[in-house]
């Protein structure tokens, strides 16, 4: 099975990650307005959007969060990695809540999971599983690990 691996946006320059391999997709999140990094390995297919990191009662405007659009072409992406058996990576500024929110929905459709850190934007996570058709918990709490190692809710 592919697997797929999230990253911060400094390490795909450098290629802090697994070695993506001859049959690999990268996703790009950045912060709008779009400064996308060359990555230093090739990849087959790189995919590029452009959403804050804002979850839903941020008061950023909702143009600069994760539309259900950008969701449905993230899942779009993912399913068809999975049909081409591609490895992918996904990255973000910190590579831990958007592209955590994208590597954990790509784990639950059957990616094997390199176990990076994610504390997944639940707003991505939460429209992703919406596009899929599937139930979420709206209540869902917010994870992360505090300074002392310790799984938190936020």
């Amino acid at each position: 099975m592919p697997w797929i691996q999230n990253i911060a946006l400094s390490d795909v320059k450098k290629g802090f990650h697994i070695n993506p391999g001859d049959n690999a997709m990268l996703i790009q999140i950045v912060d709008p307005p779009g400064d996308f990094p060359t990555p230093k390995y090739a990849f087959n297919e790189v995919h590029q959007f452009e959403f804050l990191d804002a979850e839903q009662g941020d008061r950023f405007p909702d143009e600069c969060k994760c539309t259900d659009e950008q969701a449905q072409e993230l899942v779009r992406l993912l399913q068809h990695a999975q049909e081409q058996r591609m490895n992918v990576i996904v990255h973000c500024h910190a590579g831990v809540c958007r592209s955590g929110a994208v590597a954990e929905v790509g784990v639950m459709l059957g990616f094997d999971d390199t176990e990076a850190f994610r504390s997944p934007n639940l707003l991505v996570k939460h429209r992703m599983m919406k596009a899929l058709g599937w139930t979420y918990d709206e209540d869902e709490k917010h994870k992360g690990i505090n300074d002392k190692g310790i799984e938190n809710d936020w």
